[in-house]
């Protein structure tokens, strides 16, 4: 059974993660290739758990205040594992290949919980039956802290849309769990929330603006041939390819708006010591210079021609992605 989960036993928590991160890296190329995901990917992945890590290591002095050393290293694991796993599986509503795909809120962050957490306590099994130290083991508590994690991402519309002061547009996104005032299990669940969303504000606006157009092929993918090659399909008339290309550049362009409109109520859970830290250092970019560079760089004005929408769409910072 063991040789089903390592070639080597793991000897501590920290191979144990090791084992899991790998896992979790092999799925997401699987689910990559099977299921055409051109922003649900690997690096996806990779730059939620970057940005997960850079928060938690600016804020960790003031976590070492009421946390021992033990404590923060095995929760800095945590964070890694839920910023590389949070979306691990992503599952579409059935449709036909030329229009665009459509996810159930929060199924595929469920989904993806609970094959993680399938696999972690089969590792756990296996490793049980070694006699290895209880140390090496992902607690129950920690397997909850890693659902919540998970479920944190979940994303929906607000159903407020632009009748509140922090939304712009009808169909606003937010995560709801950053706005609920009871008491979180752990900060991880805040902090991989705050990454996963994080890329304008952490990133800079050309990360930013290229994220924005990998989701739009990747719920588009018929569309492969305009992003990498400036080809117009000739399945849609010219007026519904500009207004499919007018309403996403519309939503880069407001949902920029919105992540800096509704960050500090987004961070509002961590300490004020935290909050200044996260404010200066981390996120360092939402400020209103990124939101008009993308004003300025994202064509939304309905006099946006056909063509410039193309072009747009059509980037070089698009040209290295995976097919």
């Amino acid at each position: 059974m063991t040789q089903k989960y390592w070639e080597k036993k793991p000897t501590s928590f920290k191979e144990m993660v090791q084992l899991v991160e790998k896992y979790l890296q092999t799925e997401i190329v699987r689910e990559t290739k099977d299921k055409q995901l051109y922003y649900h990917n690997l690096n996806h992945a990779l730059a939620v758990k970057r940005r997960a890590n850079s928060i938690f290591q600016a804020i960790k002095p003031a976590l070492s205040q009421n946390h021992s050393l033990q404590e923060l290293t095995r929760l800095e694991s945590l964070i890694d594992i839920c910023g590389l796993a949070h979306d691990m599986v992503q599952v579409f509503e059935p449709t036909s290949s030329n229009l665009s795909r459509k996810r159930l809120s929060g199924l595929s962050e469920t989904e993806t919980a609970n094959k993680l957490l399938r696999y972690i306590q089969e590792l756990n099994q296996a490793l049980s039956t070694e006699k290895s130290a209880p140390t090496f083991l992902f607690s129950d508590r920690e397997q909850q802290i890693i659902r919540d994690a998970i479920i944190a991402t979940i994303c929906i519309q607000d159903p407020q849309g632009s009748k509140t002061k922090t939304t712009f547009f009808s169909y606003s996104i937010y995560q709801p769990y950053l706005y609920d005032p009871q008491t979180k299990i752990s900060l991880v669940g805040s902090i991989i929330a705050l990454a996963d969303l994080g890329a304008l504000g952490m990133d800079g606006v050309e990360a930013y603006i290229q994220d924005g157009i990998l989701v739009f092929l990747e719920d588009n993918p018929y569309l492969l041939e305009l992003v990498l090659n400036c080809d117009r399909p000739n399945s849609l008339a010219p007026d519904v390819t500009k207004a499919k290309l007018l309403t996403m550049a519309r939503f880069i362009v407001d949902l920029a708006h919105e992540r800096q409109a509704r960050f500090e109520q987004e961070i509002a859970g961590f300490m004020p010591q935290m909050r200044q830290i996260l404010r200066n250092q981390v996120f360092i970019y939402l400020n209103q210079d990124s939101i008009n560079q993308v004003k300025t760089l994202v064509p939304n004005q309905s006099s946006a021609s056909l063509s410039e929408l193309i072009s747009f769409f059509c980037s070089n910072k698009i040209k290295t992605i995976s097919t």
